[in-house]
């Protein structure tokens, strides 16, 4: 190892919160430009392409099919190279995967890229969330700012993402393009790049978390069943919201800036919500985080749906204001959501299991997002509107917050 290389990891290591912040790139990228932008791509990718609510949402639906895929082939990745490889490597292919998108613009081609930075997006979040669970491991004092940090990146993305796509949108138009949004995906692809950069040193720093002793070393999925149930539940409901919420504003009658500065405000929400939640992070060792963040996140959903009933409604001061609102709660809750299941994850189980169930977390989660988006494109297209599907996902909301609240601490010496 080269000694500037070497003399720059240990002034990592002893820097926790700086390791944080560089994995949190690889949340900005896994989630944030591989899942989350494609929201900003919907309105304009429609006019363009005349695709229907159901074709837009398998798109979405098909990048949770690769992300199931890449969730499931994880350990045996890490096992083969390792975390910080996978997280590296994964960060490299995802955004090459999205700079792609601008070459083309048939629906197939468009899904099989999806497909391919679902996959490869597993590798970058799931295999930065070991290494933040091995970095809290060493600093417990710090547990739950340090994870709050990390899924706090997914906030970053989205304000970066909420004035880099439309703008780069503009200057296609401007520029005469075919096909303007293929100027957005370009560019998104080369922040991936410049992201990945920036993440790439924060992650060697962290020590590999110790191999599993024995195929027996592994705690029964029955024993947190509710709280994994209610994580399929999260990875349907909200991905809804994230996928539409923009074209729903959009139908109804919010003009661009308005659109930029509410996802923006998501965003900024999604930043700050490390010092929201990292001590019930810390505090909650079952599933009550988590069945607080899905209620809020419910609450979320409803708001713009109402307000989409009533013609002219959410163009008002209140019901605009409202919304905005709806924004910030989504945006303060959702990366906790997935943070409440690390943070369960470290405080219930040994870390010679981490690897295995975070892979377990992270496959339920993707299954969740395999339905979520065509389905609610699909009843927003029988009913002729959006709100109908929002209505859906915080139906679903509300079934796995009851569900998380279910799930108690595990008993650590109890077998299996």
């Amino acid at each position: 190892m080269p000694v500037a290389h070497a003399q720059i990891q240990v002034w990592l290591a002893r820097r926790p919160v700086l390791v944080a912040i560089g994995l949190s790139m690889g949340t900005s990228l896994g989630i944030s430009l591989a899942r989350f932008s494609y929201a900003l791509f919907v309105p304009t990718m429609r006019d363009d392409l005349g695709w229907s609510y159901l074709v837009l949402g398998a798109m979405n639906t098909a990048q949770a099919l690769g992300y199931l895929l890449g969730a499931l082939t994880l350990p045996l990745i890490i096992r083969r190279f390792s975390s910080w490889v996978s997280f590296v490597l994964g960060g490299i292919l995802t955004s090459v995967f999205l700079g792609l998108c601008a070459l083309v613009s048939d629906a197939a081609p468009i899904a099989i890229l999806r497909f391919l930075s679902g996959f490869t997006s597993a590798s970058v979040f799931a295999g930065g969330t070991v290494l933040i669970a091995q970095l809290a491991s060493l600093h417990p004092g710090r547990s739950g700012l340090l994870l709050g940090i990390y899924y706090a990146g997914g906030g970053l993305g989205m304000v970066i993402t909420a004035f880099l796509v439309p703008a780069t949108i503009d200057l296609g138009t401007h520029w005469q393009w075919l096909h303007p949004w293929q100027m957005g995906w370009l560019v998104v692809g080369l922040t991936g790049l410049f992201l990945t950069l920036l993440m790439w040193k924060p992650s060697v720093s962290v020590p590999a978390a110790p191999p599993r002793t024995s195929q027996g070393d592994a705690t029964a999925v029955g024993r947190y069943a509710a709280v994994a149930a209610a994580y399929f539940c999260f990875g349907m409901g909200y991905i809804g919201y994230m996928t539409f919420v923009i074209s729903l504003l959009r139908e109804l009658g919010w003009d661009k800036q308005n659109l930029t500065l509410f996802y923006a405000a998501m965003g900024l929400f999604g930043m700050f919500s490390a010092q929201l939640w990292a001590n019930a992070l810390d505090r909650f060792k079952g599933g009550e985080c988590l069945a607080i963040v899905n209620a809020l996140l419910a609450l979320a959903c409803l708001i713009p749906a109402c307000f989409a009933f009533e013609p002219g409604a959410g163009t008002g001061h209140v019901g605009m204001a409202a919304i905005y609102l709806s924004g910030m709660i989504f945006g303060a809750c959702f990366v906790t959501a997935v943070a409440s299941t690390t943070a369960f994850i470290k405080h219930n189980m040994p870390q010679t299991q981490w690897v295995t169930a975070i892979t377990v977390f992270t496959s339920i989660f993707a299954a969740g997002q395999v339905f979520g988006p065509a389905l609610t494109g699909l009843i927003s297209d029988l009913s002729s509107g959006l709100a109908a599907g929002f209505m859906l996902s915080a139906l679903v909301l509300l079934l796995g917050a009851g569900l998380a609240w279910l799930q108690k601490p595990l008993d650590r010496h109890r077998p299996g």
